[in-house]
């Protein structure tokens, strides 16, 4: 059976009128009887009781109209289902955020909020290969790291956030290496920060007493700041508490710290595919990261 065949049908079934349905169909009325004829023989039924000029559907003709109606409705909505997936596809942001998650949710809610035609799939893996656009984050004094594929979204120090209670409290600033007795809180060792903080302390030479670790951000985030432990804390990244908490109030539980003799500061990165360069929805997120880089 072809399909051209089967489209006859239902407008001749339609009509139950062949002169009527050749004329919509805009073809010959001995063409639509042929077609119709071949049609039959190929299903080895009758599709229609002809009486004189007229066409009338049989019970087999009923039947595969029935059968038809909703297969070729489907048949013709695939164009633009096609079309509606690829539009879609085109508007779908794939995100491997490795690396400052608490303001990238931040960042993606408020574009969201300018773009809701604008969807993200997003990923924490750094396995993951098929994504658009990469957030990491690499050492701010690293050389050769900056290239054709890297936009500098921020760039931040980080503080190292000890218990206002603690005689490191005292303090207005802090060398890593006397912090080598205390208890560290801190991210995972797959993530950025983990690995840039681990050359801090390869540079003050000692190996940090880890008492915890953990993959969740908030996790660390807030037992550092219940003051169970010191750990390292982006300028800007982690949110407004690392500003309002940089004070010396009595009522702050933790104190930010600059880092003396090292220069502690990293760089959050985007890294876009080549395909995600090619996106303009792509490449209009990036720069509104770029120059929304802060928390409002």
């Amino acid at each position: 059976m072809e399909l051209l065949q089967l489209r006859y049908f239902l407008v001749a079934a339609h009509y139950q009128h062949m002169t009527k349905a050749a004329e919509h169909l805009q073809i010959a009325q001995p063409a639509l009887s042929q077609a119709i004829h071949r049609l039959e023989i190929e299903l080895g039924v009758s599709l229609f009781d002809r009486k004189n000029r007229s066409i009338e559907l049989n019970e087999s003709g009923k039947l595969l109209q029935k059968r038809l109606i909703p297969i070729i409705s489907a048949l013709d909505r695939i164009p633009e289902e096609l079309k509606e997936g690829q539009n879609q596809a085109a508007h779908t942001i794939h995100l491997k955020i490795l690396a400052a998650s608490s303001l990238l949710t931040n960042r993606i809610i408020a574009y969201r909020a300018m773009r809701p035609d604008v969807n993200f799939q997003l990923y924490q893996s750094d396995a993951q290969t098929d994504y658009d656009v990469c957030v990491s984050a690499i050492r701010a004094d690293s050389s050769g790291q900056e290239g054709a594929d890297h936009m500098v979204m921020l760039e931040e120090d980080l503080y190292l956030a000890v218990p206002a209670h603690s005689p490191f409290g005292k303090m207005k600033s802090v060398r890593l290496a006397d912090t080598r007795d205390t208890g560290y809180i801190c991210l995972a060792g797959s993530r950025p920060i983990r690995q840039i903080c681990n050359s801090y302390f390869d540079e003050a030479d000692f190996t940090p007493k880890i008492i915890f670790e953990s993959d969740s951000t908030e996790s660390v985030r807030n037992l550092i700041a219940a003051g169970l432990g010191i750990g390292f804390w982006p300028q800007y990244s982690w949110g407004p508490l690392a500003e309002e908490w940089n004070q010396t109030s009595s009522q702050s539980h933790i104190k930010l710290l600059p880092i003396a003799d090292q220069v502690c500061r990293r760089q959050i990165i985007l890294t876009c595919s080549p395909h995600g360069k090619e996106n303009p929805i792509v490449m209009d997120f990036c720069n509104f990261l770029i120059h929304n880089s802060k928390w409002l």
